[in-house]
């Protein structure tokens, strides 16, 4: 995996990779952030719901204060707060159902809006109950008055008939009927403060309305003797049984308000309960929330310290492994050694530096070896100059020589002319000596013809060796250009590095080390290209001074060859005058004249060709000398190339 990404950030350039770094980095903190908002968000969100959680309980008490209220009241005031405390509880439970993300907390809202909404309906039907409870109780309180107006009747009636002495005991029946009924009627009003107000509305008035039955039936037992109209005795027994009506569908509303007024603070009370429960689940959810917020940002710093470390280290890797091995590379060509080539796989700045310095090796390897290839051409041409300085030099002192016998011979022919008129036979004798060594000068001369021509085109292989070398100088000062260049560029790009490094801070301080190093041996090359520069100057001028002595040797020894080939017509000339001189024995008193002339010009001619020999003897040793200096600077450019290894 690691060999995987190292390739892959290899054909990345430094730009991309520093990028790619701080790009980890920066998401990474980017996810540090998030993470703490997300924590941030949750830890709020947990807050305000806390603090609606506080509200639901405030509207809850306040529920159960104005349901006291209403339960004693029955206004309108506390009916409408009692339904907008409702209100309020619904909307905000609904708020709470919808923003929860945990199941339970959404379970526990759920069953607070059912139980909301089920002490919603108890409210509707308890306003209905106490509507109809209040209309039943003034029924009731009517029936009692018409009960008060039956038993008024009866006592008026019953005064009008009875003695005083049955007055009194009937009296004190109906004083004590009305006392119990109007006890009854009290008591009505009495269990909505009790301590069991269901069970004491169940029972409320039974008492005073059994006392009054019983004292009904005692009243018209002492008024039955009076024979009093039946209807007036039996009214107030239908009138009690019709108040006794009324007051058990009094007593069955107040039950059921009663039962409702529990059932709603029940339900009340369960939703209290049911809060302090959410608040609960709330705070640990906040605290679970806020562990795993904890335990998230730790993890994710952790993982950020982790993959910056690794990315830190990825990046490192990447620019001072090839830094390293293209120092590597530059010791050994500073130190000469051009055998080892790299194979380069990397294509970022690293890679083209790399790929660079290759060619630079590979470029100095043909460089050395074309001047190795060179130099040995320069010694072998210079070695075969000399020697063909040295023959010619032999050739020229021999043909010197002849020359000179050729001289000595003319001067002998020029005094036998003067004989030749006495002694046609020594003429004769004197003419077939001179054709003999006329024919010997003859072939002497073509030989020397030879030997120059030989020496001309020595020569003319020597000029082209010397342009070859001139043009392998060229081509040496052109490489070192190129050298030159990537040390600059070198130079340069560990500038960029060095900068780079700077601006990396602490952690690229290493970088920076290198990229002086760097920068050191690319200004120790082209130091080193400088004076390879300047000995190739060196070699380039003494290649120039060598090629043109070797056109001024070209010159003389066509001049020679010019000379050569005149000497050897005039030596044809010689044999033929030497043959009619053979043929015209006869005529020999009137061409002895004419024989001393040209023998006379042969004998200018010979000396021309002597001191044409002595200019090329001259000339070979120049070249001789020269080819000595070209031998002596080829030796020096091969021990310069034998401090390259390939």
């Amino acid at each position: 995996m690691l060999g995987y990404l190292n390739r892959k950030l290899g054909n990345l350039n430094v730009a991309a990779k520093l990028a790619l770094g701080f790009a980890v980095v920066l998401l990474l903190t980017l996810a540090t952030t998030i993470s703490g908002w997300r924590a941030l968000d949750g830890a709020i969100n947990r807050s305000q719901q806390l603090s609606e959680i506080g509200q639901i309980n405030d509207l809850v008490k306040d529920l159960r204060a104005e349901r006291i209220t209403f339960r004693v009241l029955s206004d309108d005031t506390s009916k409408a707060r009692i339904q907008q405390a409702i209100e309020q509880l619904e909307r905000m439970l609904s708020t709470l159902q919808q923003r929860s993300n945990v199941d339970e907390s959404r379970q526990l809202l759920t069953q607070k809006l059912q139980l909301l909404q089920q002490l919603r309906e108890d409210f509707t039907e308890l306003q209905s109950t106490v509507a109809s409870r209040t209309a039943l109780r003034q029924a009731m309180q009517a029936q009692a008055l018409k009960l008060d107006d039956v038993i008024d009747d009866l006592q008026t009636q019953a005064l009008l008939t009875m003695s005083e002495s049955q007055q009194g005991s009937a009296l004190g029946l109906m004083e004590s009927l009305g006392r119990h009924v109007e006890g009854a009627n009290q008591q009505s009003l009495v269990p909505a403060y009790t301590f069991s107000p269901v069970e004491a509305f169940a029972k409320v008035g039974d008492e005073a309305l059994d006392a009054a039955d019983k004292s009904l039936e005692q009243l018209l037992k002492a008024l039955a003797p009076l024979s009093l109209p039946r209807s007036l005795t039996e009214q107030p027994g239908v009138e009690l049984a019709k108040y006794r009506a009324s007051l058990d569908q009094y007593r069955r509303a107040a039950v059921r308000a009663e039962q409702l007024q529990g059932s709603m603070e029940k339900m009340g009370d369960e939703l209290g309960v049911a809060s302090v429960e959410l608040a609960g689940r709330k705070v640990e959810q906040r605290d679970s929330e806020a562990l795993a917020a904890r335990s998230l940002l730790t993890s994710v710093a952790l993982l950020a310290m982790v993959l910056g470390v690794i990315a830190a280290w990825l990046i490192t890797l990447q620019i001072t492994q090839p830094l390293r091995q293209t120092l590597a590379v530059a010791v050994r060509i500073a130190k000469g050694d051009l055998s080892q080539v790299d194979t380069v796989q990397r294509r970022d700045e690293m890679g083209q530096l790399q790929t660079s310095m290759r060619e630079m090796t590979l470029s100095l390897r043909e460089l050395i070896g074309g001047i190795d290839q060179g130099v040995g051409q320069l010694s072998q041409a210079a070695t075969q100059l000399a020697t063909s300085s040295e023959d010619t030099k032999l050739r020229i002192n021999q043909q010197r020589e002849e020359t000179d016998q050729v001289a000595t011979a003319m001067n002998q022919m020029s005094a036998t002319v003067q004989e030749v008129a006495q002694n046609a036979e020594q003429a004769s004798l004197a003419a077939t000596n001179a054709d003999q060594q006329a024919q010997l000068g003859d072939q002497v001369v073509a030989e020397a013809i030879g030997r120059i021509e030989q020496l001309a085109g020595q020569m003319d292989h020597c000029l082209t060796a010397m342009q070859h070398l001139a043009g392998e100088s060229q081509r040496i000062g052109s490489i070192l250009d190129v050298i030159k260049s990537v040390s600059e560029q070198t130079n340069l790009l560990a500038l960029n590095a060095a900068i780079e490094a700077a601006r990396a801070g602490e952690a690229g301080r290493g970088f920076a080390v290198v990229a002086d190093e760097v920068r050191g041996l690319a200004q120790r090359t082209s130091t080193a290209t400088e004076e390879i520069g300047q000995l190739i100057d060196s070699l380039h001028n003494g290649t120039d001074e060598v090629t043109r002595l070797l056109d001024s040797s070209k010159n003389l020894t066509e001049q020679s060859v010019e000379l050569s080939r005149r000497v050897g017509d005039a030596l044809s000339q010689i044999t033929d005058t030497v043959s009619s001189i053979q043929g015209m024995n006869q005529q020999i008193a009137t061409a002895s004249e004419e024989q001393s002339v040209v023998a006379e010009q042969i004998n200018r001619s010979v000396i021309s060709v002597r001191d044409a020999s002595d200019q090329t003897s001259a000339a070979s040793e120049q070249t001789a000398a020269s080819s000595g200096e070209l031998e002596q600077l080829g030796q020096q450019l091969r021990g310069m190339v034998g401090r390259f290894s390939i």
